[in-house]
This record gives C-alpha cells, sequence and structure tokens, in this order.
C-alpha cells in the first residue's frame, strides 16, 4: 500500500516525517508530486536529494517521485534519475502511472 504525500518538502530530514508517518498509518510507500520538493533537490550541488534519498534508504521506505519534467533540471540530474532506475527504494518517474505500478510491487 503506498500513500500520496502532501506537504511540502523544505529540508532533508524532512525523510523523516516519512517514516514516522509510514508507521502512522501501516504505510509501506509514498507518491511524491515534484512540486512539493524545494528547488535545491534538483541542483545536485547541493546534496539536498542524495541525502533525502539515503535517510530513505536507511529505512527501507520506498519512495516515488512523478517529475515530469526532470530533464529540463540538467544533464547531471538527468544522469541521478537514469543511476536510480535500479534504486529498489527511490525512483523518478515522468508520469504517474508507472510510478503507481511501481509502488504498487
Amino acid at each position: 500500500m503506498f500513500l500520496e504525500w502532501s506537504q511540502p518538502i523544505e529540508k532533508v530530514d524532512d525523510a523523516l516525517r516519512l517514516v514516522e508517518a509510514s508507521y502512522e498509518r501501516q504505510a509501506s510507500a509514498f507518491l511524491i508530486e515534484a512540486r512539493l520538493l524545494p528547488a535545491d533537490f534538483f541542483d545536485l550541488r547541493t546534496r539536498f536529494a542524495g541525502d533525502f534519498v539515503q535517510k530513505l534508504v536507511n529505512y527501507g521506505l520506498r519512495v516515488a517521485v512523478v517529475a515530469p519534467n526532470a530533464a529540463s533540471h540538467g544533464e547531471r540530474f538527468a544522469e541521478f534519475v537514469a543511476e536510480l532506475v535500479r534504486n529498489p527504494v527511490f525512483r523518478i518517474f515522468s508520469e504517474r502511472a508507472p510510478a503507481e505500478v511501481w509502488l504498487g510491487s
């Protein structure tokens, strides 16, 4: 079962709010729309995305981000998204339907 996250994510430690919600709601996965992520998430120089994802990996919480314009964030971010294709915990999708399928698998 997955839940759709609806609160803005402003700092790396907000990953822990997802972990708390997973225990409270007995959910093992979340769907997050890209509009809820800060600009720093898409700027890999800030390390926000890497640190955020690492926290989720540490807790084994599955998260799918729906970011239709992920490629517009530059070549490095596109490489990051490509690397995540093999990640069993965190992935970025350009469309919602494939994200829901992955979370449900």
